[in-house]
Parts: C-alpha cells; structure tokens; sequence
C-alpha cells in the first residue's frame, strides 16, 4: 500500500502491506476407525444339563469397537486478514493478524452406554460444528544499532476465542446439547473440552478460623467453569550485542493466562488421606480448608476447590554466544567459531498450587496434572564451527 500514489506520506511509515487469506482442509479418520472390530475369546458352554460344571470349550467373538460405516473426513475453513509494517527508518517492524476458522463434521468420541457390550465405550462420530477466532501480533524493536553495540526487543502474543456451535443430532433427531459427563464437556455455546464442576459456597459462621462440615454447601448440579487451554500467550525476547557485537546476550519470558488446571495431585492426596493436614490446619486460608470439606464430607461431593487458576510467568530462557576471534577459527580450519552457553527454564512465576502448571502426563487434549514432575532445567555449552 504504501508503494501506491494515493497513500499519505508520513515519515515515520517506512513500509506498509495489507494482506488476506482463505483455505479450507481436512482431517481423515484413523484407518480402522469406521470399522466394527471383534476379539476372539473362548468360553465354556454346558451343552447338557443346567447346574452341571461339564461343558466344552467353545470359540466366540467379543465385541471390541463399534465402528461408524457413515464416517466422513473432518473439514475446516479459515479466513485471516492483517497487516505488516515497517516504521521509524526500519527500526520497528508490526505483524498483526486476525483469523476466523470453523470446523464442521468434527470427529468427536461419543460416550455410550456401558450395557452396549464392546470393551470401548465411545463411538466415533461427525458431530457438530466448531469456531476458532483470535488475533496474534509481533512486534519487533530495534532500540540501539550501533557499530559495536546493539539492543533489540521482540514482543509476540496472541488470544483465541473457542466456542462450539453444533454439536449434531441424536439418533432420535434432536439437537445434542452437551457430550460427556465428566469435568470436561463439549457443550453448544461453550469451549471445546471445558471445565465442568460443582459449585460451593462456604462460610466461617462461628468465626473460629476454621471451615466446618456444616459450613460448607454444594451445588447439586455441575456448571460450566472455564477454559481448558490457555487463551491468552505473550513473550517478550530481549537481546543485547556487546564489544563490536561479538557477544549476544538474550533473555526469553513466556506468559499464558486465560484458562484453569486441575491440580489432580493434591485432590488425590487430600481424597485418601484420613486428614490433609496442610488444608485443615488453622493455619490454612479458609478457602483451602473449604476444598477438602466439599470433597470429603459433605453429602453431595465436589471437587471444584482443586480448579485452579492456571495463570504464569516463566522465565524461559537465557543465552550468550560469544563469537570466537578469526585467527582462532582459522586453527580449527573453520570460517568460523562461536561459543553458546544455554540455559532453559530458569525461573517461575505463578499462584498455581500443584507442582507446576506446565507438567503433564497425558497426551490428549486436556492436560493433567497428577503426580508429575515440573520441566526440567537445562544448562547448555555447545561450540560451533561453519567449515
């Protein structure tokens, strides 16, 4: 745009460039999953009288998977549009884009009933429809540029909006408005995979600093409670270039916010323990205290207190690459040399109570939390030769 005649001149604009896109995918099924699958087992049947222990081994079939002989690939279509620009004498650079995808015929495992006799109680379907919308930004800064010293600032983020339009119909031809019944659902009008808990309320009525059984009251009915995944991810990268940019110093932080985590860990301890003494305590916030009452020893039990605010800081990275004098690379018959030092996930920032809101054990959709270590940290040297 800005190449063009009738674009104003300003002088801080250096470059500017519209840009839109449309594409449309999908996504096939597994290869045996429209198939309905058997095991083969053997079973003793008594071909004479009843009550009689006598009979023969006899071979049979025990269903394993349903199948679904209608299944048909998953589709997706997605719209963005954005901008680029380069500002102040190429010293800013802007990167801004807003996208709109739906997805239709989404393949979903649906839960059946458990006296439908196969060994998987889900049966894979094309059900529904799904929207993802958001915006994701760049913005890169170059604050020094000097001979011999440099300074540059890459922030980048994003946040995306998730919500289920259809869910499809039932065999009898009504309109599904929910799927699943555990504490994550897909739900019309909702996220993908969202929370799904109890509320309670509680009280100190007696104000004594502690919650008792009769103090706390749970909802009888489980309600919608947040996202899942996180919505909203920034990162700020700074990097500095020191004695006639041989020496880089770069730091990395990450940010995601926007959703919940379910601290499975301690539920399980605070759920098999006889007490969970750090929550029970006179010490312990009252809403700590709460938690493990409405879990516990309430008449109708809730786990929502162990949903968690899965907010964090995370100091990411840190590195310096020293580069290495020619007549030293020339030694080592290289063009030439670098030296790396490393390290990664130095340092984080969260009221997340587990052990950390970025450990994991499943690989699904929804992570989980339970019993599982933190990331690890990493300290790297590493020496590199361009030949």
């Amino acid at each position: 745009m800005s190449d063009e005649g009738f674009f104003p001149r300003m002088s801080w604009i250096d470059q500017l460039r519209l840009r839109t896109a449309y594409g449309a995918s999908g996504v096939q099924p597994g290869p045996t999953t429209a198939l309905q699958t058997f095991s083969a087992i053997t079973r003793v049947l008594n071909a004479t009288t009843p009550g009689n222990a006598s009979g023969a081994d006899t071979p049979a079939l025990l269903a394993n998977l349903l199948g679904n002989p209608n299944l048909k690939p998953e589709t997706s279509a997605e719209l963005e549009g954005g901008f680029e620009a380069r500002l102040f004498d190429n010293r800013a650079t802007v990167d801004f884009t807003y996208y709109n995808k739906k997805t239709k015929d989404a393949l979903i495992s649906q839960p059946i009933a458990g006296s439908a006799g196969p060994s998987a109680l889900t049966v894979t379907r094309n059900l529904g429809s799904v929207r993802n919308s958001g915006v994701e930004t760049m913005v890169n800064l170059a604050l020094v540029d000097g001979r011999s010293i440099g300074w540059d600032v890459t922030l980048n983020g994003s946040h995306n909006t998730n919500k289920i339009l259809s869910l499809g119909v039932d065999d009898k031809g009504n309109p599904n408005p929910t799927i699943g019944t555990g504490t994550t659902r897909h739900a019309v009008g909702l996220p993908a995979n969202g929370w799904f808990f109890q509320p309670y309320t509680y009280a100190d009525n007696n104000n004594d600093g502690l919650i008792d059984h009769n103090e706390v009251t749970v909802s009888p009915d489980a309600v919608y409670m947040g996202y899942s995944q996180p919505r909203d991810i920034f990162s700020v990268q700074n990097g500095i270039e020191l004695f006639g940019r041989k020496l880089r110093l770069s730091t990395l932080f990450d940010y995601k916010g926007g959703f919940s985590l379910f601290n499975q860990t301690l539920q399980f301890y605070c759920s098999n323990q006889p007490t969970c003494y750090e929550e029970t305590n006179a010490s312990a916030p009252l809403w700590q205290q709460a938690r493990v009452i409405a879990q516990r020893y309430t008449t109708t039990k809730s786990q929502a207190g162990y949903l968690e605010n899965g907010q964090f800081w995370r100091w990411r990275e840190a590195s310096a690459q020293l580069t290495l004098p020619q007549r030293l690379a020339t030694r080592l018959r290289a063009q030439d040399a670098s030296l790396v030092f490393s390290a990664r996930n130095l340092h984080l920032w969260t009221k997340y109570t587990g052990t950390d809101p970025e450990s994991n054990y499943s690989t699904g959709d929804v992570q989980t939390d339970f019993q599982t270590v933190a990331p690890s940290s990493y300290f790297v040297f590493r020496l590199n030769l361009h030949f």
